[in-house]
């Protein structure tokens, strides 16, 4: 169903579902400080908030038309213990001085020698052997490396000499069965890290299974074959496909009268049309009716290609605003604009295992700003921003629940174009080259209210900035991804923190004879903050509350909300009960 409370999931290799609530454009404080504002004030103002919209709407379509990440689901290696066989070593047991293992080459050199002294000058017994021969096989279990064995061949051990001989587990190749599709339309070279002919382990294994249902069109599994050769194994990877071309269609009414309140937006997917599992999304979106003196549009593009542990990335996008103001003698003039953004990412996940995985983001990304007032250039709110995107994001299961994290760095660049701060910029000044840390936290845990199975998700996110910041870097709330109970007001800054909680109980109702509608009610509160190097009036604190529900019934999803703003700084004015609805159909 569409209704997603946590935007802290698996990490996704394009721009990651925090920057919903950093790295967006903000209302620009010092204007709004002034007693009476000015023409281009006011329109420098609202171009910022329509900026931030149209950023934010063309990014909610994309990750919405995307099946929710999936949370690790490995294999628990601790439960997995081998079975050792052993052959007739004589009864007694023999004066041991000497330990040699061979054929591995996985071993590490700590592990052997530890092994080395742990039975020189030990007299073993042929269940001392076989606990050895376990030991030692359960350590390359616990490494991932399921399909290698320990034996031991046949020796004199009166020498004192033990010699362990290791089959260290291979690929011999990958055999992909497949229904619905042509095989060649899954790739398996780009999912999996393991080559054939190389060490066989289940990680591998798995890092390319998630690689491969990360698109929709995929209900992928693996099983493993005997080879032809001892230690070798078949990986087969047994598909089934479906249509590799998706369409999601929405609707919601979560726009600002400055350029309309209804909105529609058009999402298009492809699964590996180029056999590399690669997929790519192309998303319109605009306000309708789509004429007169309010109205915007965007488009964007998001293309990712899987490489085993890495995920490549490019994103584009595009969005146009028109916007009618009034000069204080009552003549209408007419306030324009648009936004390009370029964006290249790579994500690299470094630790995996059963429940939790860890990953390391970098992205490079520029952002091109246009506003106009009756055609002429607002320069006050058009630049070229470039900026270059550090991060670490993980994921594991806790205390019952799945938590998710991410500790982001964000550089200012004076480079590809973009606008270069002058010598002996002051502080209280917006700078082009700035340093800003970003961190988010989300839990999201089942709970049990008597007879009521709940489940509460909390998510939390803050950025610090050392430098003061244009309005596209600063953190925003006010919204309903930020704090919810607001449209018109916003309140942005240097540094900020936003916290959201959601309690969510499912329910069920039949719909005919096979049918069934499916969804839950949830109740939220949210409570954010921003503060600015250089002060001003246009500070503080908002919270709001909303109560909601939220279906599916086949292809169709449906949301329904009501939200209102319980807390807002003293020159905010409360906008009343905001009902809002989301409808989106896909095929």
């Amino acid at each position: 169903m569409q209704y997603r409370p946590s935007r802290f999931g698996a990490e996704r290799a394009w721009p990651s579902r925090r920057a919903w609530a950093v790295g967006v454009g903000a209302v620009l404080a010092a204007s709004a400080a002034q007693a009476q504002v000015s023409p281009i004030d006011e329109a420098r103002r609202q171009s910022q908030i329509i900026e931030r919209q149209q950023q934010e709407r063309l990014r909610e379509a994309q990750e919405r038309a995307l099946p929710p990440p999936a949370a690790p689901q490995g294999a628990d290696l601790k439960d997995m213990q081998p079975q050792i066989g052993l052959p007739d070593v004589g009864p007694g047991c023999h004066n041991i001085t000497e330990l040699r293992i061979e054929g591995a080459q996985l071993l590490g050199t700590a592990t052997r020698a530890a092994l080395g002294r742990d039975v020189a000058g030990r007299c073993l017994a042929a269940s001392d052997i076989q606990a050895l021969l376990a030991l030692l096989t359960k350590d390359y279990i616990d490494r991932g490396y399921i399909t290698t064995r320990v034996y031991l061949p046949a020796q004199d051990l009166g020498s004192g000499v033990l010699t362990l001989q290791v089959v260290e587990g291979t690929i011999e190749r990958y055999r992909v069965e497949q229904d619905g599709r042509d095989a060649g339309s899954l790739s398996v070279r780009s999912a999996f890290p393991g080559r054939p002919g190389e060490p066989l382990n289940l990680r591998d294994l798995e890092q390319g299974l998630e690689q491969i249902n990360n698109l929709r069109s995929n209900t992928a599994r693996l099983d493993l074959e005997p080879g032809s050769q001892p230690g070798q194994s078949v990986v087969v990877v047994r598909n089934h496909a479906e249509r590799p071309v998706h369409l999601q269609l929405t609707y919601d009414n979560l726009g600002s009268p400055s350029t309309g309140r209804d909105n529609v937006a058009a999402t298009m997917s492809f699964d590996s049309l180029l056999g590399l599992n690669e997929l790519i999304m192309l998303t319109r979106n605009q306000t309708v009716p789509d004429h007169g003196a309010h109205k915007a549009n965007g488009t964007a593009l998001r293309v990712a290609l899987p490489w085993g542990y890495n995920t490549f990335s490019l994103d584009a996008s595009e969005s146009n605003y028109t916007n009618g103001l009034a000069l204080p003698s009552g003549a209408p003039v007419e306030a324009t604009g648009r936004t390009t953004s370029y964006g290249l990412g790579l994500s690299r996940v470094v630790l995996r295992n059963q429940a939790s995985r860890v990953s390391l983001t970098g992205r490079l990304a520029t952002s091109d700003s246009r506003n106009y007032l009756s055609g002429q250039l607002l320069t006050v709110s058009s630049r070229k921003l470039a900026t270059l995107n550090l991060g670490v994001n993980g994921f594991t299961q806790l205390a019952g629940g799945a938590f998710s994290g991410g500790l982001g760095y964000v550089r200012g660049l004076g480079a590809l174009g973009a606008l270069r701060d002058l010598p002996g910029t002051p502080d209280d000044y917006p700078h082009a080259q700035f340093d800003k840390f970003t961190l988010d936290l989300g839990y999201q845990r089942r709970l049990q209210a008597g007879p009521l199975p709940l489940q509460w998700t909390s998510q939390f996110s803050g950025q610090y900035s050392r430098q003061t910041l244009y309005g596209s870097q600063q953190f925003l709330i006010g919204s309903p991804a930020t704090v919810r109970g607001s449209l018109l007001n916003a309140l942005s800054g240097d540094h900020g923190m936003l916290l959201r909680n959601d309690i969510a109980w499912p329910w069920r109702a039949k719909a005919g004879d096979s049918n069934s509608v499916s969804g839950v009610v949830y109740v939220g509160w949210d409570i954010g903050r921003v503060n600015n190097h250089a002060g001003g009036d246009r500070l503080g604190s908002m919270t709001g509350a909303t109560l909601g529900v939220a279906g599916q019934w086949k292809r169709f999803n449906f949301e329904v909300f009501a939200s209102r703003a319980v807390h807002l700084p003293a020159f905010l004015t409360h906008e009343g009960t905001l009902y809002g609805v989301r409808l989106s159909y896909s095929m």
